[in-house]
């Protein structure tokens, strides 16, 4: 017993120990607050998203601080702590964080925390980034103030976007329950330095409409490919795992709900198994900007990335099996596979644009998520071009403090093995990343119980896999070399 304590003991002092060496933060800390932009900017047309910035909540403390992870324009990204605690009360924001333009200034560059300052009375309290070209600072100053107003009657259901089509990303748009199936759309539209509320009555309003169904499935974007970001799609839940996407279009003054019937549907799809990871972007690379959405499903705990592509009146799903599938994850440091779960992204996920040149505008098209075990700090899911679906994304896992490079060229971060299709009935195809032909010195695949079923030397970057005789069931595929120890799992149906 004396000797299991012993190894417990120095099993918890190299776990801190390598906490410390990580910028002794953990994204546990980050859930619900988390927002990407353009916080540092190289120069006066430097507008890319790719900067991402966490508020570090003691929530029992009261207060808060500001950590970046800021990009330096050549793919890199380095975490930068903030110096000092906000005397700041973030359980009265209940998460109502938001990203925009707010200033006016040309930079999608600030922050607003929606503050619950009296039992109806809010406040918006603007963080203005001073564009720091390594490591931003903020301003904070209180903007707007309303009464008569319980904020916590819109958490979960509030965005920000060019509703007023003004050229700003300045406004925000509010689902308020006003309870027994009525809803309304309030807008809030900043002319810079304060807002302009549309009134109780809002920019649409429904008798037959529960809000609380759309909770955390909430997103703005240009899903009519008009060219603003001045739309809403909302993720309804109509119960026994029927879905829809509601979608919102602006006009500049008002919001024309495109019918209950949705721009996407089905039966056997349970909305709340991607509540708190719903991402707006541009993920199939087509040019146009905040048009697709992509979703984290939770099959079983483990995530599936689903991608709903616009086509300007409704979306093309991916099918069930995705863009991308968790599996359980290795590190160096913890060299046995640390369970993958949907739920350690919840609130934690952004769009982000990680290319490094020719860039004038930001049209973000991969994705950052903090993810909550250990050390792994943060992932990172890179759109590319390709045939398969599968193969249109990058996967890596980082750590703070170290500079990864993660150019449109560069694969050295990636997952190094997928697998297609998956789950499969009979045979699947391994694909292994052309970067490691030649350190990596075998695949193997095993069953949950151990048992190896398939080995081989690794001579191309792809390989057929027969399991029309296996059971059905998860199996484990490793990929055991000099560079790299990797799993992925795939299943057997």
């Amino acid at each position: 017993m004396k000797k299991i304590l012993q190894n417990l003991g120095i099993t918890l002092l190299i776990m801190n120990s390598l906490a410390a060496q990580d910028c002794a933060t953990q994204p546990f800390w980050y859930e619900d607050y988390v927002v990407s932009g353009n916080f540092t900017q190289k120069n006066s047309g430097d507008k890319v998203i790719n900067d991402v910035v966490m508020l570090w909540n003691r929530q029992f403390m009261g207060d808060f601080k500001i950590d970046v992870l800021v990009s330096n324009g050549n793919g890199e990204r380095i975490l930068k702590n903030g110096t000092n605690f906000i005397d700041y009360d973030l359980a009265n924001v209940n998460g109502r964080m938001l990203r925009g333009d707010f200033d006016n200034d040309g930079h999608i560059d600030d922050f607003i925390l929606i503050n619950k300052t009296g039992v109806f009375s809010m406040r918006f309290d603007l963080f203005k980034s001073d564009g720091h070209s390594s490591h931003p600072t903020f301003t904070q100053s209180s903007v707007y103030s309303l009464n008569g107003y319980d904020p916590d009657k819109i958490t979960g259901r509030v965005v920000s976007g060019d509703f007023d089509n003004d050229g700003y990303w300045d406004d925000i748009a509010a689902f308020y329950d006003y309870g027994n199936g009525e809803t309304r759309i309030h807008t809030f539209r900043s002319n810079g330095s304060t807002f302009v509320y549309s009134s109780s009555q809002g920019w649409w309003n429904s008798t037959g409409y529960t809000a609380t169904r759309v909770t955390d499935r909430v997103v703005s974007g240009d899903f009519d490919r008009d060219g603003t970001v001045d739309d809403i799609a909302a993720f309804y839940d109509y119960g026994n795992g029927e879905t829809r996407i509601h979608v919102w279009l602006s006009g500049g003054t008002g919001f024309d709900y495109q019918s209950s019937i949705g721009w996407w549907g089905a039966t056997g799809y349970t909305a709340s198994k991607i509540s708190k990871r719903v991402v707006s972007l541009n993920i199939d690379r087509d040019g146009k900007n905040y048009d697709d959405i992509a979703v984290f499903y939770d099959y079983n705990g483990i995530p599936t990335m689903h991608v709903f592509e616009s086509n300007g009146s409704s979306f093309d799903y991916s099918g069930p099996s995705g863009w991308w599938t968790g599996s359980e994850i290795t590190t160096s440091f913890f060299p046995n596979p640390i369970p993958d779960k949907a739920d350690y992204l919840n609130g934690k996920l952004v769009d982000y644009d990680s290319r490094s040149s020719s860039l004038t505008q930001g049209k973000p098209s991969d994705i950052i998520g903090f993810h909550t075990h250990m050390n792994l700090r943060y992932r990172f899911w890179r759109a590319k071009k390709a045939l398969l679906p599968k193969n249109r994304i990058s996967h890596s896992q980082l750590r703070y403090c170290e500079s990864k490079n993660l150019n449109e060229e560069s694969n050295t971060d990636e997952i190094l093995i997928s697998a297609y299709p998956n789950p499969t009935k009979s045979s699947t195809t391994i694909e292994v990343s052309d970067s490691l032909i030649g350190s990596t010195t075998e695949i193997q695949i095993h069953s949950l119980f151990g048992e190896l079923i398939f080995s081989s030397k690794v001579n191309s970057s792809k390989i057929n896999v027969d399991l029309s005789n296996e059971k059905p069931g998860v199996y484990l595929v490793k990929v055991i070399g000099t560079r790299t120890n990797s799993v992925l799992k795939i299943v057997k149906e």
